[in-house]
């Protein structure tokens, strides 16, 4: 049982009538692969919970009414620094195709995790505070101050200032929401001072006002806000990265405020580890790491959504797209897939390995983007394909094309096309004293000159080609050989390729036929 099952089994036995699973994020620029997979988890419970007959939802919140507290690398300086402070939905969009700048961000985001199949409900925190849906939770809020400083002081053993509310006002001057500080609350107003130094990306404008504190005038500052969300959209299963959920952190001060001040249960976590890219932790305001676009324009989605799929909750993904890391994730992906077919056949074993089977077929079944085979498909292996472009071979050929099904061949052609940005981009060559050393290895000794001899021999006598007896008969052999397979293989690729590796053994035999590679080792 994966990880899902397990926690899906827990929230069943809460007994609710109704489940509604929520994820958030702040479009403050590109918004960067690791949000992906809160998305993805989120995504994996809801389906989940419906195939457990469970009545539920999903929504996914774009915080778009946050300030803009820091500018993308990626965008001009001098042009962006007069909108720091100021509402991301407030603020142009980069280019015409938005309507503002969190719109632009958060659709290319959307864009991205409806192509491995997430499409959660999406709502916009503007339009929450400006529709007044927000108002109650913040007069409930603003009327318990004194108890939310309180519960600061006690989860963050920093006190706050005693004329501190839980409030920031957009500023009726500069129209900037981060350099407000509200320092009194009379049940009617707020009274608040736009202070040219409270924060270090953005200046305040150094206007005093006081106003109603409803219907979009200004927000909650976030650790209360998660909770008044919570509430005010009817949440019951949120996660969050391992940062927000560590003691002390965000989820405790949002959860004691949600317990303390507002009388709502705190939904169901689910805290999970970070999603990084070669080690880095990434931004999006900062402009850190690589975005959900960019990542997703090097894998097919059905892969993409695997490598979060596969990860428990608990465990770091690390996602490095250099050397042999993508050629690993297809080799996965297959073995899974084959998984899936033999649990289709009826075909898997029992006893653990077959425990092990099921939860890798199970896997396949939550990464599905389009609907899954019924019946066993050819997999090209993704490695062969790059071998293959390497070497310019003819890949139709060595499939046979046109003897493959409709969906055998766009399988087929989508890898191709991904092999060929793997190899633009990602593969690593060997340097030239790797080269060198690697032709010397290829020198044949006399071990591997009789496994040729005998394999030719073997392989001869073979009445069909069956790839199963192909590949026994290649083993077979090695034993009989008493000769490593490493030394083996290097043997058997160097006399057909020239080269120390390449496909797997039966795909190359079978794409070069049994009588010719018999006479090629014989040689």
């Amino acid at each position: 049982m994966i990880w899902v099952d397990r926690e899906v089994k827990k929230i069943k036995e809460r007994n609710l009538s109704f489940e509604w699973v929520d994820d958030m994020k702040t479009p403050s620029g590109k918004i960067h692969v690791g949000a992906l997979r809160g998305v993805v988890i989120h995504d994996l419970v809801y389906k989940v919970l419906l195939e457990n007959k469970i009545n539920a939802k999903y929504t996914y919140v774009f915080d778009d009414h946050d300030p803009m507290d820091a500018i993308p690398s990626y965008l001009d300086y001098s042009k962006w620094e007069k909108y720091a402070g100021k509402q991301l939905y407030q603020i142009p969009s980069p280019e015409k195709k938005a309507k503002n700048y969190a719109e632009f961000y958060a659709k290319e985001f959307i864009e991205v995790f409806n192509s491995i199949n997430c499409h959660p409900e999406i709502i916009w925190a503007s339009q929450l505070y400006n529709s007044g849906k927000m108002n109650g939770v913040i007069k409930e809020i603003l009327d318990a101050s004194k108890k939310i400083r309180q519960i600061y002081e006690r989860i963050t053993k920093k006190p706050r200032p005693a004329d501190w509310h839980p409030f920031n006002v957009v500023c009726e001057k500069c129209k900037k929401v981060g350099t407000t500080y509200v320092y009194k609350w009379d049940g009617q107003f707020v009274y608040y001072r736009c202070q040219p130094r409270m924060v270090a990306w953005a200046t305040g404008c150094g206007f005093e006002g006081k106003i109603s504190p409803y219907n979009g005038s200004g927000k909650l500052p976030w650790k209360i806000e998660w909770a008044a969300k919570w509430k005010v959209i009817g949440v019951t299963i949120e996660g969050a990265g391992k940062d927000h959920m560590s003691a002390g952190g965000s989820h405790d001060i949002a959860s004691s405020i949600c317990q303390e001040v507002l009388n709502y249960p705190v939904p169901y976590p689910l805290p999970y580890e970070w999603f990084t890219i070669g080690g880095k932790k990434m931004s999006s305001s900062k402009g850190i790491g690589s975005s959900a676009k960019e990542v997703s324009q090097i894998l097919p989605p059905d892969v993409f959504r695997f490598l979060i799929v596969r990860a428990p909750i608990e465990r770091h993904i690390d996602f490095n797209p250099y050397g042999e890391t993508i050629l690993n994730l297809f080799d996965d992906y297959d073995r899974c897939l084959d998984a899936y077919f033999r649990k289709n056949e009826n075909n898997i074993p029992q006893g653990k390995q077959g425990e092990v089977m099921a939860d890798f077929a199970r896997i396949i079944e939550l990464s599905q983007v389009l609907p899954l085979p019924k019946k066993r498909l050819l997999l090209p292996r993704f490695r062969t394909v790059v071998n293959l472009l390497k070497n310019k071979s003819n890949i139709l050929a060595f499939f046979n094309y046109k003897k493959l099904s409709k969906q055998e061949k766009e399988i087929l052609e989508e890898r191709i096309k991904y092999a060929k940005i793997y190899l633009e981009k990602y593969a690593q060559e060997k340097s030239a004293d790797q080269e060198k050393l690697t032709q010397q290895e290829l020198i044949l000794n006399e071990n591997q000159k009789e496994f040729l001899k005998l394999l030719a021999k073997n392989l001869i006598q073979l009445k069909n080609a069956d790839k199963e007896l192909i590949q026994q008969t290649v083993f077979n052999t090695i034993k009989e050989s008493k000769i490593t397979p490493k030394e083996a293989f290097t043997a058997f690729y160097k006399t057909l390729i020239n080269k120390p590796f390449g496909p797997k053994a039966t795909d190359l035999i079978l794409s070069i036929g049994l009588k010719t590679v018999s006479q090629l080792l014989n040689k």
